[in-house]
């Protein structure tokens, strides 16, 4: 689950001011980076969410299998990618991926 580019410049710029200097135990960037990737995703949907990007992961009925979503307001975007993950962290860091790449090639 790591930006590159334009997207982590954005991204950090987003978090430095989510969290400001008065919250002491969020004044490094690496304490984000420190948790588990479970809790950096809900900080990245409200990441996308700012932008007007809704990211999204779901599960078949069975729970055996994962995918990720996104809506966009210029539905330009719009995705259900067809590739299925065996975990849901597996399909959260894909769509960090996809996430990242839309943003530094859009």
């Amino acid at each position: 689950m790591k930006l590159t580019g334009k997207a982590k410049d954005l991204f950090e710029h987003y978090l430095a001011g989510v969290f400001k200097p008065s919250h002491s135990s969020w004044s490094r960037l690496s304490d984000f980076y420190s948790l588990p990737d479970s809790f950096q995703w809900g900080v990245y949907q409200d990441w996308a969410d700012s932008m007007g990007i809704d990211m999204n992961t779901d599960a078949s009925l069975e729970q055996d299998s994962y995918w990720y979503l996104f809506y966009m307001k210029d539905q330009k975007h719009n995705n259900l990618d067809d590739s299925c993950f065996r975990t849901r962290q597996e399909a959260r860091d894909a769509a960090i991926e996809k996430l990242n790449e839309l943003i530094n090639n859009g």
